[in-house]
């Protein structure tokens, strides 16, 4: 949709401490390429709580809010992958943002 608004995907996720390691390997080497191959999705940015717990964000710049609800099609190997890994979340959250237009007077 060519006049669609910037938007952001926002992935809220908090684990246990022992599964750290192995939700960044999958974001890094599955979860996140997968995305980023999709239409539609033009960046991911991830961050871990500023207090060093568990909990992440992941926020993914999309070239319009449809891009997040367009249907994907994973093989049967990352769907199992993404199941095992979701599994083990204690908490999370998505929400798509939409940008808006800055007002007059705002510098932008």
């Amino acid at each position: 949709m060519a006049d669609a608004k910037p938007a952001v995907l926002v992935v809220f996720v908090e684990v246990a401490e022992e599964d750290v390691d192995e939700l960044n390997r999958w974001y890094e080497e599955e979860h996140g390429p997968e995305k980023l191959a999709t239409p539609g999705y033009l960046g991911l940015r991830r961050f871990r709580a500023a207090d060093g717990s568990a909990s992440f964000l992941a926020i993914y710049e999309l070239s319009g809010p449809d891009a997040a609800a367009a249907p994907v099609a994973p093989s049967v190997q990352s769907a199992r992958r993404m199941e095992e890994i979701m599994s083990r979340w204690k908490r999370w959250g998505r929400s798509i943002w939409v940008e808006i237009e800055a007002s007059p007077g705002s510098g932008r």
